[in-house]
């Protein structure tokens, strides 16, 4: 496994409480306390599930949001198709736009009013 070097400046208050916590003997170094709270704060924030979207036309594009539609009925929200699609956000709403304009979509104002199943 490649590894990077990871480098902060913490008061030093934070460092007497990193130091306390190693002697305790939650980590056996500085790096090891450090590795295991970027671990620990990475998972929490689900950032393992970091969003990865696909380079698509907008013909591919409009096919899956109009497929993506049909198979959620009621309300659906451009930024939820674009991560569930990993369709570019930006993308998503000029499809969206488009099938608006041609009276296939219709926009709901306030997202207090959506649908639920």
């Amino acid at each position: 496994m490649i590894t990077k070097r990871l480098s902060a400046v913490v008061p030093e208050s934070e460092y007497e409480r990193v130091e306390k916590l190693i002697r305790a003997g939650a980590a056996k170094s500085v790096a090891d306390l450090v590795r295991k709270a970027v671990g620990k704060y990475m998972d929490e924030l689900g950032s393992s599930k970091l969003l990865s979207f696909r380079d698509v036309s907008m013909v591919q594009a409009r096919r899956e949001i109009v497929d993506y539609i049909k198979k959620h009925p009621g309300v659906v929200w451009p930024d939820e198709m674009a991560e569930d699609l990993g369709i570019d956000y930006r993308l998503v709403l000029k499809v969206v736009q488009q099938l608006t304009d041609e009276g296939r979509v219709e926009v709901v104002k306030k997202k207090e009013e959506m649908i639920t199943k």
